[in-house]
């Protein structure tokens, strides 16, 4: 298996696993997710550039020439009302059912906290849908902790 930083050449395979993701979280949660979301021009235009432009960056897990995972990230505007300068959001990660539980998420994550470290980011956030226990809880098990609770109404 290799971790490495997507290029161009990805997109269509990173867009694969997202419209995956899409369908999982739909399927589990929040039918509100736009399932052509991730091959339409503003799903296309989103992941073209965290691969290209230097504040992104996509991280895909490859065994055997085949995209099997990937994290994307950026580093965002910090919030005024605190100290921190450089903060950095991970904003999705999927790895293929079948390849679970072998450490890729894991290794995503270092990829990307590595990424983070070099560019001086002092915070990193992750947004997780509050029913995935799954990715809280391994998000948890690398050291993040909760700070905001984001509630919602639906209305009719």
């Amino acid at each position: 298996m290799e971790i490495r930083r997507a290029v161009i050449g990805d997109l269509k395979g990173i867009q694969e696993l997202n419209l995956m993701l899409f369908k999982k979280e739909y399927r589990e949660s929040d039918k509100t997710l736009d399932l052509g979301w991730s091959f339409g021009k503003l799903g296309e235009k989103w992941f073209r550039e965290r691969i290209v432009d230097e504040r992104g960056c996509v991280f895909v897990a490859e065994i055997d020439g085949k995209i099997v995972g990937y994290l994307s990230g950026s580093e965002i505007d910090s919030e005024e009302y605190r100290k921190v300068m450089r903060v950095a959001e991970a904003d999705d990660m999927f790895v293929l059912g079948e390849f679970r539980g072998k450490g890729i998420g894991g290794e995503l994550h270092d990829a990307f906290i590595g990424w983070c470290r070099k560019r001086g980011v002092k915070l990193v956030k992750a947004k997780i849908n509050a029913s995935n226990e799954g990715s809280i809880g391994f998000h948890k098990k690398k050291g993040f902790v909760d700070y905001n609770v984001e509630l919602e109404k639906r209305l009719k």
